[in-house]
């Protein structure tokens, strides 16, 4: 019997009525009741700020990722799409002609686009990249003109190339006319080639010459309508007799006084002779007495070869004899 009584019989910790009851229901329990008073609603904006800022900062986002995906969508360039700039006067459509040679069109690798811009002489160097969105940069450093030369094709009328300061020819495509006219010409001189292979001569020391005077001296060169190579030996710079005559613009001077109509620089040293130029003052020189012709070649030459024992002092003005 005693343990059947064990088993069945009610427990003394289960509940026996109401003077059993825990002391909990007897005490108000309202664990949410907010406290009265000012701290106490302190106290409660306090406790729901995390929940707030939580909730705010998905909000943003979820905003910032849903325009990160509609700008990517609406931006997105179409197709061919060329971000372009040049130091000189070569248009955008070149650019667009030479990428778009080939099959593939503006999905050309970058390094063939590239190789072929720089086939043309007019360019010096060219930077392509490609960016994530398929645009193409392209960015161009163009050769600068110094001089021009004027060819007469036999089954073509006249044809203009201009001359680079390193001595290259190119066609000028995107030159403004006026200024192809303002280039002093390049006249007798002996060339071999043709186009982009044209060779002239004494190039190689005209061309740097003339870069120096355009950089250096810029109201002297407006003032020169033409370079001849006929007295000039090239390579051979230091040979005695060796020059580089300028003729003058005609239109650049004044009209009372003789008229200058040519400048002779020797191609051994020409940089002291042109910075000798700069400082003297042909305007006094054309004005002494006895200048007494209509036109002079100032000689500029230091080194200079004559017949006599002794060379001439230089430079010095030469009556032009009239023809």
């Amino acid at each position: 019997m005693g343990l059947f009584d064990n088993l069945f019989r009610k427990r003394r910790d289960a509940f026996m009525g109401q003077a059993d009851r825990d002391w909990r229901a007897l005490v108000p329990q309202d664990v949410n009741r907010v406290p009265e008073g000012e701290i106490g609603r302190k106290r409660a904006v306090r406790s729901k700020l995390p929940t707030v800022l939580a909730v705010g900062f998905f909000v943003v986002l979820v905003g910032i990722l849903w325009w990160a995906v509609d700008e990517s969508v609406t931006a997105t360039p179409a197709a061919g799409s060329l971000r372009y700039k040049t130091d000189g006067f070569l248009s955008a459509d070149f650019v667009k002609k030479i990428v778009a040679n080939g099959p593939e069109g503006f999905a050309r690798d970058v390094r063939s686009i590239k190789a072929d811009l720089e086939a043309d002489n007019q360019v010096v160097a060219a930077d392509v990249r490609r960016r994530s969105d398929g645009t193409l940069d392209v960015a161009l450093r163009e050769r600068l003109a110094v001089a021009k030369v004027v060819l007469q094709p036999i089954k073509a009328g006249l044809q203009v190339r201009l001359v680079a300061s390193d001595g290259q020819t190119f066609a000028g495509a995107g030159y403004p006319e006026q200024a192809v006219r303002n280039l002093p010409e390049i006249l007798q001189y002996r060339s071999t080639g043709s186009d982009d292979k044209m060779l002239i001569d004494g190039i190689e020391i005209a061309a740097p010459f003339l870069l120096a005077v355009r950089t250096t001296y810029p109201n002297l060169y407006k003032q020169w309508s033409a370079v001849s190579l006929s007295d000039c030996f090239g390579a051979q710079e230091d040979s005695p007799g060796s020059n580089l005559r300028i003729i003058v613009r005609p239109g650049s001077q004044p009209m009372d006084r003789p008229a200058l109509v040519e400048i002779v620089f020797s191609t051994a040293n020409w940089r002291n002779e042109l910075a000798l130029l700069s400082r003297i003052n042909v305007d006094d020189m054309l004005r002494r007495p006895g200048t007494t012709s209509q036109a002079y070649v100032l000689k500029m030459s230091i080194q200079n070869r004559t017949n006599g024992a002794s060379p001439v002092p230089e430079p010095r003005l030469i009556p032009l004899n009239p023809r």
